[in-house]
């Protein structure tokens, strides 16, 4: 099938193979070899998931309108070998950058960007360091954006409120008659809960301005130089629309604080390595500190507690509804990882006080 898929895309050459691409879990992404002219050339050939993404048109948008405003303070810098530094779409013959199938599938195509890799789980304060100034850059660049051509990809993604509006439902609901299973992590909701007051009083009185931000900060999404281990471009720009730095930042530190993996049960390995912490602190203001307004700054680490009481939630939720939205490998999946999260979460309430010390020492 993939083979018909090339055929309408503006890529010269014969197909020669394909392969299943990255550790993402919404699209599906193959790396697509072509034989050009004796040179074996490749490319990313992503099928937006449309069950995720109501609009994949907008996704699509998104990501050239964000690329072609980074390419261009590319140009303006004379920055060398720009098309490793941004990522970059290929025209299909519609004369769009999608493709539309028989199915009604979405497909985009970018360019391959060779000798380069990423990394799935930190394990290093420079891979951290690199990785959360290649994010800092990227929302550097998108600072004077216009915005309001960016459109929402997924509405409410990051509105704690409307998060916590779902599990209260589906708490009331019940239609897996688990509830009675979780009373002790409902309780690490409930005593949570005024997370979601700040965060939206601090939105809606403008006191945190709205940027271009990324929304899914993992270290694998950004890819680092094989030679010299620099972070190069931000990739998997579906996700890319309006919200607060506080969102990034509270990812990263989410996503690679912690020295073991989400589903990890054995909840004395879980804890927020503060020297992960500084390094990402460090990588990320060194490019935003003068761009970021003190309310922002002030309140970084706060929007670590956010992101992570948010994602806890957001594993719960599922395990009391069944497992509808994410993947699981066996029947308490979703609750051991929502278990971890709040272990997190608890084990970044104790350094806080120390954590934003350690932010104020960068800025």
């Amino acid at each position: 099938m993939i083979k018909s898929i090339t055929n309408n895309f503006i890529i010269y050459g014969d197909y020669l193979n394909s392969k299943p691409f990255g550790s993402g879990h919404i699209n599906d992404t193959l790396l697509v070899t072509f034989n050009q002219a004796g040179e074996e050339v490749s490319y990313i050939f992503r099928k937006i998931n449309k069950n995720v993404f109501k609009n994949p048109e907008a996704v699509i948008d998104n990501t050239l309108l964000v690329t072609n405003h980074i390419r261009n303070k590319l140009e303006q810098e004379n920055t060398n070998d720009i098309s490793r530094n941004v990522v970059t779409l290929v025209k299909a013959k519609n004369n769009k950058y999608y493709y539309v199938d028989e199915n009604d599938d979405y497909w985009a195509v970018l360019l391959f960007i060779k000798n380069a890799y990423t990394v799935d789980y930190v394990d290093t304060k420079d891979q951290a360091y690199r990785a959360s100034k290649a994010f800092g850059k990227f929302t550097k660049q998108l600072s004077d954006i216009d915005s309001s051509k960016i459109k929402e990809t997924i509405p409410n993604y990051h509105n704690l409120k409307s998060r916590l509006q779902v599990f209260d439902n589906a708490i009331e609901a019940d239609v897996a008659a688990r509830v009675g299973l979780v009373s002790k992590e409902i309780a690490d909701v409930d005593k949570n809960r005024s997370l979601a007051d700040k965060i939206a009083i601090l939105l809606n009185d403008g006191s945190l301005p709205i940027r271009i931000i990324h929304n899914d900060t993992k270290i694998n999404n950004v890819m680092l130089d094989e030679e010299t281990n620099k972070g190069l471009a931000v990739i998997d720009l579906d996700t890319v629309m309006p919200g607060t730095v506080l969102y990034d930042f509270g990812d990263m530190i989410r996503s690679s604080g912690s020295p073991v993996e989400e589903d990890e049960t054995d909840i004395s390995k879980i804890n927020m390595r503060i020297n992960i912490f500084e390094a990402i602190v460090e990588g990320y203001l060194s490019e935003l500190k003068d761009v970021l307004t003190n309310v922002e700054i002030e309140n970084l680490v706060y929007g670590v507690e956010v992101i992570v009481y948010e994602q806890a939630i957001r594993f719960l939720t599922d395990y009391i509804m069944s497992d509808v939205y994410y993947s699981i490998k066996y029947e308490n999946h979703n609750l051991d990882r929502a278990r971890n999260q709040f272990a997190l979460l608890d084990s970044i309430q104790k350094q806080k006080l120390e954590m934003e010390k350690i932010v104020n020492k960068y800025i």
